[in-house]
């Protein structure tokens, strides 16, 4: 299937068939980087903890998740595998009109400004953490594609202050910049509210979930918590079931549209899981003014490795140009979702460089009050793109600040549970993000595991290719058996 192809099913009728394959990326020193857009991203957090948790009552519920699983889904495909503990109400918009009508249209647009007028001043922490997190993961990687959605992050790590308490909650509210746990929940739920975006022609969704163990007990207070301000579903069953896990794969694959299927795939929960938590952000839009196919050129595109050709779209349309001292900017806007701005660099200053320009910075975060445009024809020749890249995000936590839950024995997770030794062993954030002649799509998921003893920083290859000697252990530790193998074959 054609790149094009992928994108007009991804924008159109995404409920259709889901998008197979990611292009291949490289990887860096080892270290796989996935990652998300600013505006257009999807983002998944999953958190895995194994840990014994206080009790809770279940309530059984039989039937699929309201925001759905994916467009095939039935109850008959997970039988009873799981229960449905909770669910959330999307807000409803109503649809775009189809047709000229200045009472319909009156009714869309007052409907979409109720839901996005939200209360002076939420969006405060979420902008000092853009402009302090960016530069973070945004550097190192000089000759790759690199993408981070900051809107992300700050959902995973909202969610992820409600299961924390004392100073490894402290952290991360200081890097979130909210004064409180109570003033991070109003302003991740504001945030929640001032994206979402569904009425047919334009869409920004953030979908929730926990997923729980039917064989434990948990703190129900700190679960309602994250369900009822992050808009999330619950879910329980048995993590060593083959069906559980394909629910949970299904869930992850339908809120982002099956673009990060081959990802999706590889996510199983262990036999021993008990929570995980997943948040995704879905965004699609058609551009305000398409550009013609019969423009698309090939064109040459001066990489940091060398010159490549590629297919350049082209369009000249009256708009705004912005600039600053290293830099020059156009937007392109979305029907009824936004923009993308495009922000190149002047000759002889690399991204790298603006990242910690602070009026580039100050321009990425709000252009509206920027002062240095003008009105003008922008003939523009942009190539069309479907890139994708991964971060390891544990580096840049510990740089922002976030360093106690990384380490058993300062993390302290006893909101959610009694257990020690519990840590954050992985981050990651993964994305792929595409243009061409209609509009964009991007989809993300970014993933924070926890296990109950931290992961050491140093790597030991143990290849047990000469004789050995084996002992097996009782629970308490007596020896049962030991012995010497000199050759495994024999």
């Amino acid at each position: 299937m054609k790149n094009r192809d992928i994108l007009l099913d991804a924008i159109g009728d995404i409920d259709e068939e889901l998008i197979p394959e990611i292009p291949t990326k490289k990887k860096k020193s080892g270290i796989i980087k996935w990652a998300a857009v600013a505006s257009v991203s999807v983002a998944a957090i999953v958190l895995v903890c194994a840990m014994i948790l206080r009790p809770n009552d279940k309530i059984k519920t039989s039937g699929t998740d309201s925001s759905k699983l994916t467009s095939s889904a039935t109850d008959t495909d997970y039988k009873d595998s799981y229960m449905l503990l909770a669910s959330p109400v999307y807000p409803q918009l109503p649809s775009y009109p189809s047709e000229d009508g200045h009472d319909e249209y009156k009714q869309w647009s007052d409907a979409v400004h109720e839901l996005h007028d939200q209360p002076d001043g939420y969006r405060d922490g979420f902008d000092d953490f853009f402009l302090n997190s960016s530069k973070v993961f945004l550097t190192g990687a000089e000759n790759e594609n690199v993408i981070y959605s900051p809107l992300s992050l700050y959902m995973a790590l909202a969610m992820s202050a409600e299961i924390t308490d004392g100073n490894s909650q402290s952290q991360i509210l200081d890097v979130l910049s909210q004064e409180s746990i109570e003033e991070l929940r109003q302003n991740a739920k504001s945030m929640w509210l001032a994206n979402y975006m569904d009425d047919g022609m334009a869409k920004c969704i953030l979908a929730n979930s926990l997923w729980t163990n039917e064989f434990s007990s948990y703190n129900q207070e700190t679960l309602d918590a994250v369900a009822k301000n992050y808009y999330s579903s619950v879910f329980s069953g048995d993590p060593a079931t083959d069906e559980y896990n394909k629910l949970f794969q299904d869930w992850l694959n339908n809120q982002t549209d099956g673009l990060l299927s081959d990802y999706v795939s590889g996510i199983e929960m262990d036999p021993q899981m008990i929570l995980a938590i997943a948040s995704t952000v879905n965004y699609s839009g058609k551009w305000e003014h398409k550009f013609s196919e019969n423009s698309t050129t090939d064109k040459t595109f001066h990489s940091v490795d060398g010159d490549v050709t590629c297919e350049f779209m082209r369009s000249g349309n009256l708009g705004s140009y912005y600039w600053g001292d290293k830099f020059g900017s156009i937007s392109l806007p979305l029907e009824n979702n936004g923009e993308m701005r495009i922000i190149l660099p002047d000759e002889g200053i690399s991204p790298q460089e603006l990242i910690y320009d602070e009026q580039a910075l100050s321009f990425m975060l709000d252009r509206r009050s920027y002062e240095n445009s003008k009105y003008a024809q922008i003939n523009l020749a942009l190539p069309k793109f479907d890139v994708s890249s991964d971060i390891d995000l544990r580096d840049g936590l510990r740089e922002l600040g976030i360093t106690d839950i990384f380490d058993s024995s300062k993390a302290d997770f006893s909101r959610l549970t009694e257990a020690e030794n519990i840590a954050l062993t992985e981050a990651k954030q993964d994305a792929r993000v595409m243009i061409d002649e209609e509009g964009c799509k991007a989809v993300a998921m970014t993933v924070l595991i926890l296990d109950r003893s931290a992961m050491p920083e140093d790597k030991v290859d143990f290849t047990v290719d000469r004789p050995f000697i084996f002992e097996i252990v009782s629970e308490t530790g007596s020896p049962l058996f030991i012995g010497i193998v000199n050759n495994p074959t024999a």
